[in-house]
């Protein structure tokens, strides 16, 4: 059988972030006999025109497409039009997070079948069972004895086949690196590793050894132990990756392709704590640099992020998400403000990096929860010797299918129930830059203006607060005019002084990393600008705003600020509990059967 398995373009750059999923595909798909063609659009970038060459000329019986988020809804609905109509008896199926919106791929989009979950198994049996049907057709009392899928029926009703077993953990698939020599570019997965923070900061990535090494990413588990109301990745259940397939790994990468240093592209790491353990030590054999994506706060005491820096560890990140307590209980984190407190001050004691990674914006949010926030924020970076610009990332929320946000949304009115309103939202955020905040739902009572100020205020309140804390005071405002004219800033700095205040000024034009904004001189307006920060925030807030919307809907904006500031806002009743609850309450009974095969993707992990 001729089967295609096809990457999306979901960033505006290539990610350097290998296609797990794409090769756990492709790997089960070999397992079972076949030979797919694995197409890299996400790394090749390919114009409309060279895909439709692509496919006209291989003229595929199955073309995979694998969209892991659902921003990627835009382009994967183009792909589908070229493959349609340059090779109409193909099956198009796809599988990924986009599956959520099942029901909009069927009717607008053409897709034929979507895989629900972990696919491994399920796409085996599935190519199996079309392998049997005539080119173009489908049997669908065969399609229902397949688990893990759902398409459309005849009668223009869905089904869902139910959920597909679980791989245990030792039958997962480890990454087969040579798919990516053969049909991407292998070079770009295996890169400097000083292009990251975490390596470039830490003085061992220098030592004579090392150097010329690459970097290589692996994972140690699959699955999650959290349902976080935000986060749209269906895997259930949690399983450690047993440590002696890990390391043969790792030893493999570093003999194939010259591997020093390591990135665990975990979201659990340490959550097995005695496979954790184990894991620390043998890689401490190795003499490699290591760094960690993904570690829950609850996870971590001193001793481990200790022993994890020994081992070689240059940076662990967290999903902190929130300093409010309400807000955690919203998103479901299963743990405090003071978990929070805890492996932030513990990851800096122990000499590791770190970026504090924040979510503003979520049903409940509030000034008084920002200002919760803010306070947690200036908390843990005070004491850095990095200024709180260069420490924090902040994303505003987005609704994506298949958790209890999106379902919040449709339930308020803020989306739309019917599938013309959710493509639309579907189309609205395709593509978009995860910092972009003119694209969020407003949930709050506030006004669209003032949430869209959150961030920016967020940074300048610890700004403000650090230099305070650490006793660093700017030159006169004449002296910074004349080091501008100069274009020389030598001086104790607001922009990036450290514990001794020695450092030069930082371009102050330069942003932080991951998603901090980059748009103000934050360091700036601090020095010499901090009573009027609120002004300087609406000014720049309405001349974007004038800039990049149609008239009528700038009014809109200005007048909802106007009648917010009057009325001093009202917060979105959301009580201190799960979204999840809120949603089980919320949700009716499914009526048809589309409604009923449905519910289990809106319902997510």
């Amino acid at each position: 059988m001729n089967i295609v398995i096809c990457t999306t373009p979901i960033r505006p750059v290539p990610t350097d972030y290998p296609p797990f999923g794409s090769l756990a595909i492709i790997q089960s798909l070999r397992h079972a006999g076949y030979d797919p063609y694995f197409y890299d659009i996400d790394i090749f970038r390919p114009s409309d025109e060279e895909v439709e060459k692509f496919f006209r000329e291989r003229q595929p019986d199955v073309v995979g497409i694998s969209a892991v988020v659902s921003t990627a809804y835009g382009y994967t609905k183009r792909l589908a039009g070229i493959i349609r109509r340059v090779c109409p008896q193909a099956r198009l199926i796809i599988g990924g997070n986009l599956a959520a919106s099942a029901e909009v791929l069927f009717r607008k989009a053409g897709i034929d079948i979507a895989v629900v979950g972990e696919g491994e198994v399920v796409i085996e049996n599935l190519i199996k069972t079309l392998e049997k049907f005539p080119p173009g057709k489908l049997d669908y009392d065969a399609l229902a004895d397949v688990k893990g899928i759902t398409y459309l029926l005849p009668d223009g009703q869905m089904n869902f086949t139910g959920f597909e077993l679980r791989l245990p953990a030792d039958k997962v698939f480890v990454p087969d690196f040579t798919i990516l020599e053969k049909y991407s570019k292998i070079d770009h997965f295996f890169r400097d590793p000083l292009d990251h923070k975490d390596f470039a900061s830490d003085q061992r990535s220098y030592e004579p050894r090392r150097q010329g090494k690459k970097l290589g990413t692996l994972l140690t588990e699959k699955g999650c132990v959290a349902r976080c109301t935000f986060c749209h990745r269906w895997d259930k259940g949690y399983r450690a990756v047993p440590v002696e397939q890990i390391m043969n790994k790792v030893r493999y990468i570093m003999d194939r392709y010259n591997v020093g240093f390591i990135r665990f592209g975990d979201e659990n790491f340490g959550s097995d704590k005695r496979q954790t353990r184990e894991l620390i030590a043998q890689l401490k054999q190795l003499d490699i640099l290591w760094a960690v994506s993904g570690v829950r706060v609850k996870s971590v005491s001193p001793d481990l992020l200790k022993d994890m820096k020994d081992a070689g560890c240059t940076g662990v990140y967290y999903g902190m998400e929130t300093g409010s307590p309400k807000i955690l209980e919203v998103m479901e984190k299963k743990a405090t403000v003071e978990d929070n407190i805890n492996a932030a001050i513990w990851t800096d004691n122990a000499g590791l990096y770190t970026v504090h990674q924040l979510v503003i914006g979520m049903p409940g949010e509030s000034n008084e929860t920002i200002r919760e926030t803010t306070d947690f924020i200036k908390t843990v970076t005070q004491d850095l010797p990095q200024t709180p610009r260069q420490k924090i990332s902040i994303n505003y929320i987005q609704a994506l299918p298949g958790t209890p946000v999106f379902e919040y949304a449709r339930a308020k009115g803020l989306i739309g129930k019917s599938i013309e309103d959710e493509e639309a939202y579907l189309l609205t955020v395709s593509d978009i830059n995860a910092g972009d905040d003119t694209k969020f739902i407003n949930y709050t009572g506030q006004d669209y203006l003032t949430v869209r100020s959150w961030r920016r205020l967020l940074v300048l309140e610890a700004l403000n607060h650090y230099y305070k804390h650490n006793k660093i005071y700017p030159p006169s405002f004449l002296s910074f005019l004349y080091g501008m004219v100069k274009s020389r800033f030598s001086r104790k700095n607001p922009g990036d002084a450290g514990r001794d205040g020695d450092k030069s000024f930082e371009d102050y034009n330069q942003g932080g990393y991951f998603n901090i904004s980059g748009d103000l001189p934050f360091d700036v307006i601090v020095a010499y600008f901090y009573p009027l920060r609120h002004f300087i925030l609406a000014g720049y807030l309405l001349a974007d705003e004038f800039r990049r919307l149609p008239f009528n809907e700038f009014i809109g904006h200005v007048f909802e600020w106007v009648q917010c500031r009057m009325s001093s806002g009202k917060t979105e009743d959301v009580s201190a509990r799960s979204l999840r609850q809120v949603m089980a309450e919320l949700t009716p009974t499914p009526q048809t059967q589309s409604e009923r095969a449905m519910q289990p993707l809106r319902d997510g992990r």
